[in-house]
């Protein structure tokens, strides 16, 4: 009984003794629109409308759908990449093509990455 309890003891100090950032799975985030559209995450292929404070107005439509008007949400996290450059949402200007991919949260649709396009 004394040899189990030891053993137990000795497993849970190590165990413990192993930081917890060694513990969790590394979790690289992809940059590549191309492969999120293949995998499920929404697009939509349009040219912005107006840049209204903290988002964009794309009017645009998702692949095999009528053009309608699209507004986003733009958040700290959402990538705005021109010509291969990231850029900031003040470089983007009305009539400019676009391809947005996004997702909806908290009731909002939320841009995750805005794709400048050249024609």
């Amino acid at each position: 009984m004394r040899g189990a309890a030891a053993v137990t003891l000795a497993l849970t100090l190590a165990c413990s003794a192993v930081p917890e950032t060694a513990q969790q799975r590394e979790v690289t985030p992809t940059t590549n629109t191309a492969s999120e559209a293949s995998v499920g995450i929404p697009s939509v292929t349009g040219t912005v409308k107006k840049m209204p404070d903290n988002g964009i107005v794309v009017m645009g439509r998702e692949t095999g759908k009528k053009d309608r008007e699209w507004a986003f949400v733009l958040d700290p996290g959402t990538r705005i990449d021109a010509g291969g450059q990231v850029r900031s949402a003040s470089d983007l200007r009305q009539g400019a093509p676009v391809t947005v991919t996004y997702r909806s949260r908290d009731g909002k649709i939320v841009a995750q990455s805005v794709t400048v396009n050249t024609r």
